[in-house]
């Protein structure tokens, strides 16, 4: 991160704490899949000798470059509210510490997170290396065994500094993702409001009962969220500042690094690509050639990042649970019409859900019919694409799925929803950024 930004302004120190978190953790576990490619073993000095090079490069940079400044902050003192401020600060903190002690007091326990993650960090500590032959042999007759390894490898390298297996304080891993998304959020909303704003938002993405519950449950849905939510910020603040290269080269290692947390994330890439060249259509005249080379990097930067976990999925011919009896006629989505009525009547269960949700999805949609304009005017027009593009894209593998819909529509849409619920809150808050006096 110090290496693509150190020069450029508009990224602050906390901003650099919790890309750097997320960007790390995905770069380190994917060079720890490298090993299985190499036959090594795994160590803490042999995992980490690599990136000390980095380090190294990085601290001369240090004393050769001039460093680039924080972003610039708008303050809208009409908009501040001293009093209100402090209570969202103390409530935020209170959040914060919540999350860290639930994670803290109980090890692993739910299934996903045992079955699925949990056990393959344990035999890969436990081997001290990914064995060899394991994606065509024990990886096979795991639940999903076609899932990334971001979280199992990162888990992995935490039980080798723990020095032995610790399901408790291993999932300190998943707070600190739900600490770096309200971080990007404050920030994220910060270049164009004030703090009190930005605190709102930002304390009710926290309060959401549903997304606080997976900071500590050690599923991978938040995690997801995380590098979906940071890509997407940066892309859309790119946009508005084409100069800044590094803010599209951030947005395109973090969704790289979304697909290599979940199969989803490969949607999320597309999606972002997507958006991008329609950007790139809209705005061809004034986007020079520099510019242009720039955005054509995106797509590369995805493909060599997600590369190896597909050249594994493919040569050991690990298939989706889910998805790998579908056949070229199972494409046809027409005939699956029996599957509508149940997909919407799961997602307005969520939708009006304020056990799990609060009243965030109800007031989402009073302020988008309110501001319908707005939906598609400048940058929110592209926010709103994303999300569109999101909802099809499962309402899609929903009607295509050779699964019981009713079962995977209950286990699953309200883990969905978490993916893209910090971009919904950060798009309502430029929404409503023209109304700070009201």
């Amino acid at each position: 991160l110090y290496l693509i930004s150190a020069r450029a302004e508009g990224i602050c120190l906390l901003e650099r704490l919790f890309i750097s978190y997320g960007m790390g953790m995905g770069f380190v576990s994917m060079g720890m899949l490298f090993f299985y490619f190499l036959g090594g073993e795994f160590s803490a000095s042999r995992i980490l000798s690599p990136w000390l090079l980095l380090i190294a490069l990085n601290i001369v940079l240090y004393f050769k470059r001039a460093r680039g400044g924080p972003p610039v902050m708008t303050e809208v003192r009409s908009g501040d509210n001293r009093p209100l401020a402090i209570f969202l600060t103390v409530g935020l903190t209170l959040e914060i510490l919540y999350s860290l002690f639930r994670a803290l007091i109980k090890p692993m326990e739910a299934y996903d997170a045992v079955a699925i993650y949990g056990v393959k960090a344990k035999m890969f500590y436990l081997a001290d290396a990914i064995p060899k032959g394991f994606f065509n042999g024990v990886y096979a007759r795991f639940p999903h065994p076609d899932y990334p390894l971001n979280i199992p490898l990162s888990e992995t390298l935490a039980y080798i500094f723990m020095g032995g297996l610790n399901d408790q304080l291993v999932k300190l891993i998943f707070p600190l993702f739900f600490i770096g998304i309200l971080t990007i959020l404050y920030f994220g909303i910060r270049r164009f409001a004030g703090k009190t704003y930005a605190l709102l938002f930002t304390f009710l993405l926290a309060t959401v009962s549903q997304f606080n519950e997976y900071a500590t449950n050690a599923y991978l849905d938040l995690v997801l969220a995380y590098y979906y939510f940071v890509s997407a910020v940066f892309l859309y603040i790119w946009f508005e500042n084409k100069e800044k290269v590094h803010f599209l080269l951030i947005s395109a290692f973090m969704v790289s690094l979304a697909a290599w947390t979940k199969n989803e994330g490969l949607m999320y890439c597309l999606i972002n690509i997507g958006v991008l060249f329609i950007f790139f259509l809209r705005h061809r005249p004034e986007i020079s050639k520099t510019t242009r080379l720039c955005m054509l990097s995106y797509p590369c930067i995805v493909l060599a990042v997600t590369l190896p976990w597909l050249y594994v999925k493919a040569s050991a011919n690990i298939m989706n649970s889910d998805l790998g009896a579908i056949t070229p006629g199972s494409l046809n989505i027409f005939k699956y019409g029996y599957k509508i009525p149940p997909i919407f009547y799961e997602f307005q269960k969520q939708f009006f859900g304020p056990k799990k949700w609060n009243l965030v999805w109800p007031a989402a949609l009073f302020v988008s019919a309110i501001n319908f304009k707005k939906l598609f005017r400048g940058v929110q027009g592209y926010i709103t694409l994303s999300l569109a593009l999101a909802l099809a894209g499962y309402i899609s593998v929903y009607m295509i799925a050779i699964v019981d819909i009713r079962y995977f529509l209950r286990t699953s849409w309200s883990r969905f929803i978490i993916h893209f619920l910090p971009v919904v809150i950060y798009g309502m808050a430029r929404i409503l950024k023209e109304d700070l006096d009201l």
